[in-house]
This record gives C-alpha cells, sequence and structure tokens, in this order.
C-alpha cells in the first residue's frame, strides 16, 4: 500500500490532467486556423519553452519545488480561461505564452521533488514504478474527464475549457500537502547561485553517455509530440469514413481519448516492471522504432490510425519514467530539476521545425503524410546515429551500463 506521501503526489497527478480539452483542442483551433498556423503555434510554444526551461528549472531548485509546481497551476489555468474569450491567431499566440510557462515550471520540479522526496524517506529505487503510476492516475483522470470534455463541447466549445481549468486549480489544494524537500525546509532553500547550479548540469551532460542519451530520447518524444496535433483531424476522418456513426463528433472523439487514456494509466503502471525485464536500453531502442513505424501506417490505410493512437501514448507512458529516472540518477539533487528540465528543453529545440514542416505537409498533402513524414525522420535519424555510435546508458554511479 502506498504511503501518505505517495498518495498526495498521486491526487496532484489526478488534477494534472487536460483530458476536458485534450480530445477537441486541435479541431477548436481549426475553426479559425489553418494547419500550418496551427504547427507554427506549436512551434511557438516549443521556442517559448526553449527560452524558459532551463532558468524555470532553475527556479525549482533555487525556490523550492513546491513553489515551482504552484506557478505552473496557476499559468496554465490562466491560459485555459482564455482560449474561452479568444478567437484569433494573435490571440491564441498570446495564450500559449502563459501555457509554455507553465510545462516549463512542471517538468523538472515534479521529477526532482518526487526523487528527493523517495530519498529522504523511502526508496530512490522505486521512482520509475512511482512516477509511472503517477502518470497512471492522471490518465485515469483523463478517461473520465475526456468523455465529459467531449459531451460538453457539443453544448458550448468554450465549456471544456472552464472544466480543465476548475480541475487544475484543484491541484493547489493537493500541492499546499505536499511536504517540502529537505533541502527547502526551514525556508534554506538551495544555497548554490547560477553558475554553480548550471555547474553541476554542465558536468552531468559532458559525459557523452548522458548526452547521446538525452538526445535520442529528446528526438523521439518531439516527434510524438508533433503527430499528437494530427489525432484529432485524423479521427474525425475515420470516425467519418472507416467507423461510420451517428453519435456527435465531440462525443465520439471524447469516447476515443478516453480509450486512449485508458491505454497510457496500463502503460504507465507497466514502467517500471518492463524496464526491469527487458532493460533499459533495449527498451529505448525497441519501442521508439515500433512506434516510429506505426505512425507511417495510417498513410497506407486509413483504419491503421487506431493502432497508430495507441501506440503514440502508450510508448510515451512506458518511457517518459524511465527516462526522468535515469536522468534523476545522473545528476546531483541541487541540479536536478535544471537537468530533467534541460532534457524537456531538448524535446521542444527539436519540435520546432518538425511542427512547423509538419503543419506545411499537412496543409499540402494531408494529416496522415504528415505524421508519416514524422515516423520516417526518427527511423532514419536513429538508424544512422545508432549505428554510428551504439545507444549508451549511465547508472547512478556514472559508469556506462548496457
Amino acid at each position: 500500500m502506498p504511503s501518505t506521501v505517495v498518495r498526495k503526489f498521486y491526487l496532484l497527478q489526478a488534477t494534472r490532467s487536460v483530458g476536458f480539452v485534450s480530445p477537441i483542442f486541435t479541431l477548436f483551433l481549426l475553426r479559425d486556423l489553418s494547419f500550418t498556423v496551427v504547427g507554427t503555434l506549436s512551434a511557438l510554444s516549443a521556442a517559448i519553452v526553449v527560452l524558459g526551461e532551463v532558468p524555470t528549472g532553475y527556479v525549482g531548485d533555487r525556490l523550492g519545488r513546491r513553489t515551482s509546481i504552484g506557478l505552473s497551476i496557476g499559468l496554465k489555468a490562466l491560459s485555459l480561461l482564455g482560449f474561452v474569450f479568444v478567437r484569433s491567431a494573435a490571440g491564441y499566440a498570446v495564450l500559449y505564452v502563459p501555457w509554455a510557462l507553465g510545462l516549463t515550471f512542471a517538468s523538472g520540479s515534479i521529477d526532482a521533488w518526487l526523487y528527493d522526496t523517495l530519498s529522504e524517506r523511502l526508496d530512490a529505487g522505486e521512482f520509475t514504478r512511482i512516477r509511472g503510476r503517477g502518470e497512471a492516475v492522471m490518465a485515469w483522470s483523463s478517461v473520465v474527464t475526456a468523455v465529459g470534455g467531449g459531451a460538453l463541447y457539443g453544448f458550448d466549445p468554450a465549456w471544456p475549457f472552464l472544466a480543465s481549468a476548475g480541475l487544475n486549480l484543484l491541484g493547489l489544494v493537493a500541492l499546499a500537502s505536499l511536504p517540502k524537500n529537505r533541502a527547502y525546509r526551514d525556508d534554506e532553500g538551495d544555497t548554490r547561485n547560477a553558475a554553480e547550479t548550471f555547474g553541476v548540469l554542465r558536468r552531468a551532460v559532458s559525459r557523452p553517455s548522458l548526452r547521446s542519451f538525452a538526445l535520442y530520447a529528446g528526438l523521439f518524444f518531439a516527434v510524438l509530440s508533433a503527430s499528437m496535433t494530427y489525432v484529432q483531424p485524423v479521427a474525425e476522418s475515420l470516425l467519418e469514413t472507416a467507423i461510420p456513426g451517428h453519435l456527435p463528433v465531440g462525443l465520439s472523439l471524447g469516447l476515443l481519448y478516453a480509450s486512449f487514456s485508458g491505454v497510457t494509466a496500463v502503460a504507465s503502471q507497466r514502467a517500471g516492471l518492463l524496464e526491469d525485464r527487458l532493460g533499459t536500453r533495449r527498451l529505448l531502442i525497441v519501442v521508439p522504432a515500433l512506434t516510429s513505424g506505426v505512425l507511417v501506417l495510417p498513410r497506407l490505410t486509413l483504419i491503421a490510425a487506431l493502432p497508430m493512437f495507441v501506440a503514440q501514448r502508450a510508448s510515451r507512458a512506458l518511457l517518459l519514467p524511465v527516462v526522468n529516472g535515469r536522468v534523476s540518477e545522473a545528476v546531483a539533487d541541487a541540479g536536478r530539476a535544471t537537468a530533467v528540465s534541460a532534457v524537456s528543453m531538448l524535446v521542444r529545440l527539436y519540435k520546432l521545425p518538425l511542427a512547423i514542416g509538419a503543419g506545411v505537409v499537412a496543409d499540402a498533402l494531408g494529416e496522415t503524410t504528415a505524421v508519416a513524414a514524422l515516423g520516417g525522420i526518427f527511423l532514419i535519424v536513429a538508424a544512422v546515429s545508432t549505428v554510428g555510435r551504439p545507444l549508451r546508458l549511465v547508472a547512478t554511479d556514472g559508469s556506462r551500463v548496457s
């Protein structure tokens, strides 16, 4: 049975779900925008994350992880509320700023808080298992909220955003119940200055094993993120042709996303088990290769979009706890949030050209062609880089492992 602090962490994860808006978000934007503009907005978000990821990770290390998570909750709720009132590309661009900053404030701090808390109170070796179950809790929350969001969209496209903002703000209550890490009790904070903290990060990434690991994982997560932009239009085409029905589009997408979230929950819960059985290196080679191959299939037959949707969610859910756990192990506690943020920054850096390029391809040749191109890019780059320099990993002591 999980400890009290772990249960509180799971409660926080449940409120971080954006299931109310995830089934309809791209369709909401496509009411007013083209694929190219949607891709450009996605690239804008990635650019903001690139600029803000490491500095906000430093804030998490300097002022405390709970403070950073609280800022994330507030910024994301502000952005969600803004979508109720905006209907222009310029307005959407403004709203992407607090959303992207909200992502950066949480990306390193949640993992750093959890890793340090487990080190202090339980066992840091449980990180992948507990982090994976936390992702599963968020996914199960999305199962319920996705159906609700799809139904609400049928009444008024703004309602899912109001519901999602309310759920996210409940996270402040859960956050207040979480304990501070030892280094931040009694308002001590991290005594390192910015140069010292970034020095920890620089020494970590100077190791070829961690650097190649982060570059490889970052590219895969970027391909996944860019490809997920097209889930809703591809799913809409699938529902209208290959799987005809009579339900409203919003509700149909809500039910579809609820099933995706269920798959994500199961995959997240199995992350630690699969890492133990297959080994980290094998997991990080096989899962991205298979997933990228599946991204190509809907270009050949639309019904193949169903296994593609499953593979997108399951692979991210499986690998995210594993990757963040490896990075957390490799970096000293004072710079842990900064290091995890740096990996997240790499994902967005890769995503900048991928999102814009995929948007142009989608407008010219269709959504399935854009998704297939993304999968092909990863397969080619991974094959060339793996042949030239096999993927290397780091153990907790910094040594290489297979």
